[in-house]
């Protein structure tokens, strides 16, 4: 009895990671997507760098803190100093110095101020690069599934097709043999057979394609595909688009291309006011404390000082170094006005897309009823002897093309319903 416990775990144990394999919902892909993809994990970085990018900044308001130290040995004295009778006094011919200094700038022009504002602006970019780069995964991730779902219904149609033809072969071949149908029969429904297998043989490779790009969208190795399954929901409602139209001009602000839009115009401005501040008077108060032994005699010292540094001849290529970033400023202004335009057609063509899909849809669905009913009359005229073979091969092929097309028309629905809602900030 052990023997035998033993040996089914040894059997069952190698496959149980595969019975236990949870197929992936579109939920699960878009998930994983963002946890695992190698492009946003760069943004990531990104972000990381404008926060390091920051703190730099920051580190200019502190205090500067610096030690110098010097010694030397002369080969003669620098200074000699006659004393009459009593001969020369040599001085400065060797000595030591050492000092602390601390430099705390109090007014920069606003410098300071304005690039840890422009920092912040940096991090926020960076935020919302990365929030673009999501949006950019997201769309990918639905396109890539969306797709093998089609691949898999027009798969499963061919199997559908190929078991159908399989039973009229066996047919058609009986009825060759009895004389009532002549080879010429036979052979149309072997090219009908081989045109189908070559279907089935295409959609293999997508689908082989199709599932290794969502699973390296999802972070998976696509060397390792075995328990990669799909799941996909066994209702999909196709609602009417009217449901989700919102006004454009209502929803672009909450576009994160029309944020970094924003940004780009603050970040402008932003930059002027620094190269501005390069150019106005700047304040400064600072300490120092030192030790020197240049006359043979050790002597500590402090001192406190306050600069100050008006820059004039520096003004006239500060005026057009500042009239550069104006003129850059206004740039970015326009780019904001017609980035806000182009936003607002994207957000109409995507609408434009969705009633496209949905239209299509509906006939699809039409087309597809009008196939079934003509395959169903072709067959009972078949069986009846009424219509030949040729008819009802190509009433069969029609109703193949109608089911692929209304298989097409819901991924095209489905994606088009995902770049609606993505584009209008939902």
């Amino acid at each position: 009895m052990r023997k035998f416990l033993y040996m089914l775990l040894l059997f069952c144990f190698p496959f149980a990671p595969f019975l236990s394999a949870q197929p992936y919902t579109l939920e699960d892909c878009k998930q994983m997507a963002l946890e695992h993809n190698a492009r946003l994990k760069e943004k990531q970085l990104d972000q990381e760098v404008a926060q390091l990018m920051r703190k730099e900044a920051l580190s200019y308001f502190l205090p500067n803190v610096s030690l110098a130290g010097m010694g030397f040995q002369a080969a003669a004295p620098i200074m000699e100093i006659d004393m009459g009778m009593l001969g020369n006094m040599a001085m400065y011919e060797k000595g030591v110095f050492a000092g602390a200094v601390l430099f705390q700038p109090v007014f920069m022009g606003g410098k300071l101020l304005y690039a840890n504002k422009l920092a912040n602006t940096g991090i926020q970019a960076a935020g919302l690069f990365t929030a673009m780069m999501k949006e950019e995964i997201l769309a990918e991730t639905v396109e890539y599934y969306w797709l093998l779902y089609s691949l898999y219904e027009k798969r499963n149609t061919v199997h559908a097709m190929s078991r159908l033809l399989d039973t009229l072969s066996k047919d058609v071949e009986q009825a060759n043999k009895a004389g009532v149908l002549n080879k010429n029969e036979v052979l149309k429904v072997r090219i009908q057979k081989n045109t189908l297998e070559s279907k089935s043989v295409e959609l293999e490779n997508g689908i082989f394609l199709a599932t290794m790009a969502l699973a390296r969208q999802m972070g998976i190795q696509v060397d390792d595909l075995e328990q990669f399954e799909v799941q996909y929901p066994l209702d999909l409602p196709i609602t009417d688009p009217m449901e989700l139209y919102v006004e454009p001009a209502s929803v672009i602000h909450q576009r994160t291309e029309y944020k970094l839009l924003t940004l780009g115009e603050n970040a402008a401005a932003l930059q002027r006011k620094v190269e501005t501040s390069s150019y106005l008077p700047k304040v400064g108060v600072g300490a120092m404390y030192y030790y020197e032994n240049f006359l043979a005699k050790d002597k500590w010292n402090g001192v406190v000082m306050a600069g100050i540094q008006v820059p004039i001849t520096d003004w006239y290529r500060g005026s057009l170094a500042i009239k550069q970033k104006r003129i850059a400023e206004q740039q970015a202004r326009l780019t904001k006005e017609d980035g806000q335009q182009q936003l607002l057609m994207q957000i109409q063509q995507a609408w434009g897309t969705l009633l496209e899909s949905y239209q299509k849809y509906m006939l699809a669905e039409m087309a597809l009823d009008s196939s079934q009913e003509n395959a169903r009359l072709n067959e009972d005229y078949f069986n009846a002897g009424t219509v030949n073979l040729t008819e009802l091969l190509l009433a069969r092929g029609l109703l193949q093309e109608s089911r692929d097309k209304r298989i097409d028309a819901i991924k095209d629905y489905q994606l088009a319903k995902s770049t609606y809602l993505q584009v209008t900030g939902r």
